[in-house]
């Protein structure tokens, strides 16, 4: 071969090779950048991954979709799910099956949060027909299932996945939080300690099960492991988790911090930690947040807007005696309240908003009607500890039943029974026939005698009944005027749930005033 041909024939070569590098270097860089800003979402450093997102140069469709899909999670993130829904349906028609299988599952995360039950059951179990391997799904399917009260089908979802990934951690928090929502939070501490034992290093886990021991009186079991999960979110710089974890730490001692510094865990710890959520993170996705309550409560229940959004309407036993009372509607916007009203009589409370909502939040007095026997009804609510033992926990839950008894005379006078089971949390929540009309309210009477319960029933045998104030009793007592339903058409309970959605709250109450000021 002549010199001449050689030469040109290698400078030919290295042009090639100089001219690929950059294609590769590229490549490596986005992936490299796509996990920093992983790790920057799971830390709830949610500005710091956005302008990291926005400087992400892509050369390929593939690479714009997976851009999308964290831009969506970072704005379902920071409860604004219709702007998460934008970026998801940019990568719905995307031809890749993973990338198919985390937009379906981000569209899930969107309507759970929307109250749209029936679209959200849609997008998980398509997530599912393309990735029947996916954890996250299912239990979003469960979710969903459990808000309009088919708990049996929740429950069997759920217990389908154990039998498969007893290990997975987010299987064992899901069950976990199942239990918890029917009230059965021995089981719930049962399953996470059994896990945490396999896995004893599981901030997620330590979290949860520290809540579920400060909701159950065991403030020991629980300072112990929420000073664990302090001191790795200090490490690892998550602000937003560690301003949470410090006011649990201040509810149970409003003392600790000014005894002692909470020293960092070893890094070493923490980078495994780090590493394992990020491997995750496309699995199981991100678990939407909402505004902080600045106080942990001592116990919580439910309750609904009223009056123009200005007023909210619970029961009287919910809130005596308490310090402090927030409220949080089912779409995460929180207010601090005080008591404007009471009656003793009805277990009536009226409490006064310092930020009203907005008026479209209210449940208007033109949409009370009274409660008839034989009715349809149902009741939404904050059942199990609700309260901070998880985002996903935190929305309420439909539970359906029949009107059997409305008592005109007597002790219970204005009240009527129902064979809806109110538990824990269930006070104070709104009862709506199939109409969307407003019957009563729920409340959980803990004084109860079984004379009691016996002149209720008539002497029949009951396992699960609630009580419930009617409508006209509230009127009555709040001094409403009298005015006509204008509602006919019957609503379906995924429908009913959505339509009142950011209407129903959580009442958070606490007995002492321990509290992080608010700067």
């Amino acid at each position: 071969m002549p010199k001449s041909r050689k030469y040109l024939t290698i400078i030919l070569l290295l042009f090639i090779w100089i001219t690929n590098q950059p294609l590769v270097a590229n490549a490596a860089s986005f992936s490299e950048k796509i996990t920093k800003i992983r790790a920057e979402i799971n830390r709830d450093n949610l500005k710091d991954a956005m302008k990291l997102l926005r400087k992400v140069k892509v050369d390929s469709e593939n690479e714009q979709e997976q851009i999308d899909l964290l831009f969506g999670d970072i704005y379902l993130k920071i409860n604004k799910p219709s702007k998460a829904e934008e970026f998801y349906e940019k990568s719905f028609m995307t031809s890749n099956p993973r990338i198919e299988s985390l937009t379906f599952i981000g569209l899930a995360e969107v309507n759970l949060r929307q109250g749209q039950l029936d679209k959200a059951i849609d997008f998980a179990e398509r997530s599912i027909a393309v990735n029947s391997d996916n954890i996250r799904p299912k239990i979003l399917l469960a979710l969903a299932k459990t808000r309009i009260g088919e708990k049996e089908e929740a429950l069997n979802i759920l217990n389908d996945l154990f039998s498969n990934q007893s290990d997975n951690a987010n299987v064992n928090l899901a069950i976990a939080g199942y239990h918890s929502s029917i009230d059965d939070n021995n089981k719930a501490i049962e399953i996470l300690e059994k896990y945490l034992k396999s896995d004893p290093t599981n901030i997620k886990v330590m979290d949860k099960l520290g809540n579920l021991y400060w909701f159950t009186g065991n403030k020991d079991k629980s300072l112990e492991l929420k000073i664990k999960v302090l001191k790795h979110h200090k490490f690892n710089k998550n602000k937003y988790q560690v301003k949470k974890i410090k006011n649990w730490i201040l509810a149970i001692d409003p003392n600790y911090f000014k005894k002692t510094k909470a020293k960092g865990i070893r890094p070493k710890q923490s980078e495994e930690y780090e590493k394992k959520e990020i491997d995750e993170y496309e699995e199981n996705k991100i678990i939407p947040h909402y505004e902080i309550i600045d106080f942990v409560p001592d116990r919580s229940a439910t309750g609904f807007i009223i009056g123009d959004g200005k007023y909210v309407i619970t029961n009287h036993h919910v809130i005596k005696n308490a310090k402090r009372i927030a409220v949080r509607n089912g779409i995460g916007k929180v207010s601090y309240a005080k008591v404007y009203d009471i009656s003793d009589k009805y277990d009536l409370a009226l409490l006064e908003l310092e930020q009203p909502y907005p008026k479209k939040y209210s449940i208007s007095s033109q949409y009370f009607k009274n409660p008839k026997t034989g009715e349809d009804v149902v009741t939404i609510g904050f059942p199990g500890i609700g309260m901070g033992y998880s985002e996903e926990a935190e929305l309420p839950i439909i539970t359906q039943g029949i009107i059997s008894k409305v008592f005109k005379k007597g002790t219970y006078s204005g009240k009527f029974m129902t064979t809806i089971a109110i538990n824990s949390g269930n006070s104070g929540g709104p009862i709506f026939n199939l109409k969307l009309q407003l019957v009563g309210i729920a409340y959980a009477t803990t004084s109860m005698t079984v004379e009691e319960i016996k002149d209720l029933t008539k002497g029949k045998q009951t396992t699960s009944f609630g009580l419930g104030i009617g409508s006209n009793k509230i009127k009555e007592v709040f001094g409403y005027t009298e005015s006509t339903p204008i509602r006919e058409a019957k609503y379906s309970k995924e429908k009913i749930y959505e339509k009142t959605l950011p209407s129903v709250v959580i009442v958070a109450i606490q007995n002492e005033q321990r509290y992080i000021k608010k700067k």
